[in-house]
């Protein structure tokens, strides 16, 4: 399975779309809220709509859920389309979590109108808009794929325990999800339905090559190609390194070290084991801070183990991040339930070398140089990591940076290249050949 792994035809454009078509129109469909702290995911299709602004035969519409219906463009041949909810799970309290609020309605009327006009619909849930789509696409005889960008079985088993604690209370709620096993009863409910879902759709794109092997043991014909994800390498740039802005923003003495993490700070991200983990070394003599950027439901408990050695600024802007980055001593990531891991490649494209989750649905495999830009970690133990923190923290930071960035050039391809490769290609390809089957057809 090759990154795009397009069908080429026509002359013209690779994928078999002639120049003097009309651009190709692609409705990508995110039933989650777009604001500035989301995570990866809605993060992803900002900049794919970034990169195709200027595209000469794609015209893309990203759809998100917002607050009010309104149109964000970003360039010629791209625009963010923001619809409200009709069943909101901001309404519930009990329903917040670090993975964003979706919409938990069976189907929405208002996108369902717009999407007729569309060549190509591009789900990335099977949620409300995901649902949504696959009406339309049956309706109106319209070409249904589906992105796959959430470990949405391992997100639920993290999720769904605590929002019943939260509905039911901490005595009660803990009881049934512990007796009950709802976290993995439920995270099995959701996958089938995602699958229902994809069993509806014409192509699938992964980004993980375990999601393409699983998709195509469920599905032996279905057509699936990968997704990789690209990196700005000029915004996270080693060049961004600043020790003396990151002692006065985050006020920290000399030589004092600096871990990250960054992302939600909850169990979906095991921000705790990060946590626990600094507190071994501190106990053990060492000089550290570990700085959390993001927020989560667990930061509290993070911050009680570590006390005023963490330092907690919230969710920074992209450039922040790139100074912190570029600034700090090590990533810590201990997450086991990424696709990818887009802070991962972000760091060590900064020269930050990391500490990763080896287990699976880590992110270890983004470590191309093992040894020298980071260490994976196999263990999900607090000892484990604090050995591979102090092991990492006793290196050479300049060579471990140099071999983190050399790893993302070779290795990480561009935003633009991403798009234009393994999206846009597939896409048109995929609309051509619904074509010449509707052709075939009528013909």
């Amino acid at each position: 399975m090759s990154p795009g792994d397009p069908t080429t035809g026509a002359p013209g454009v690779p994928g078999g779309w002639a120049v003097d078509e009309a651009p190709l129109r692609v409705a990508v469909l995110v039933t989650l809220v777009l604001h500035d702290a989301a995570g990866g995911h809605v993060k992803v299709w900002e900049r794919f709509a970034d990169v195709a602004g200027d595209s000469p035969d794609i015209d893309l519409t990203v759809f998100f859920l917002g607050d009010t219906a309104r149109v964000i463009p970003c360039g010629d041949r791209a625009r963010l389309h923001l619809l409200p909810p009709r069943r909101g799970t901001n309404r519930f309290r009990f329903m917040d979590s670090g993975a964003g609020h979706t919409d938990l309605a069976g189907f929405h009327p208002g996108l369902a109108a717009l999407l007729p006009g569309f060549d190509l619909l591009v789900s990335t849930d099977h949620f409300a808009f995901g649902r949504t789509a696959e009406a339309v696409a049956r309706a109106h005889g319209l070409p249904l794929a589906h992105s796959m960008h959430t470990d949405v079985e391992a997100l639920t088993r993290t999720y769904a325990p605590a929002i019943v604690r939260r509905l039911l209370g901490a005595r009660l709620g803990g009881w049934m999800a512990e007796t009950l096993r709802l976290g993995e009863r439920l995270g099995r409910v959701e996958r089938r339905r995602l699958y229902r879902h994809l069993s509806r759709c014409g192509h699938v794109f992964v980004s993980h090559p375990d999601d393409g092997d699983a998709v195509t043991a469920a599905f032996p014909a279905m057509p699936v190609s990968m997704v990789r994800r690209g990196v700005d390498t000029d915004l996270f740039h080693p060049g961004k390194r600043d020790p003396d802005w990151l002692r006065t923003r985050l006020g920290l003495p000399e030589g004092r070290r600096v871990a990250v993490f960054a992302g939600r700070a909850d169990g979906s991200k095991r921000v705790l084991v990060a946590a626990e983990a600094t507190r071994l070394l501190l106990d053990r003599g060492h000089d550290l801070a570990l700085v959390v950027a993001g927020a989560g439901g667990d930061l509290p408990r993070a911050q009680a183990l570590c006390g005023d050695r963490l330092i907690a600024p919230g969710v920074l802007s992209q450039a922040d991040l790139a100074r912190l980055f570029a600034s700090a001593d090590l990533l810590v990531f201990p997450s086991e339930s990424e696709i990818v891991g887009n802070v991962v490649l972000e760091a060590l494209a900064c020269g930050l070398p990391a500490v990763l989750s080896g287990r699976k649905g880590g992110t270890a495999r983004l470590i191309h140089r093992p040894g020298a830009a980071g260490v994976a970690v196999h263990e999900g133990t607090a000892d484990a990591w604090a050995a591979a923190m102090a092991g990492m923290l006793g290196g050479d930071r300049a060579a471990q940076g140099t071999a983190a960035r050399a790893g993302v050039e070779a290795a990480t391809p561009t935003w633009p290249t991403v798009f234009h490769e393994d999206l846009a290609e597939p896409w048109r390809a995929l609309v051509a050949a619904d074509r010449a089957r509707r052709g075939a057809a009528t013909g």
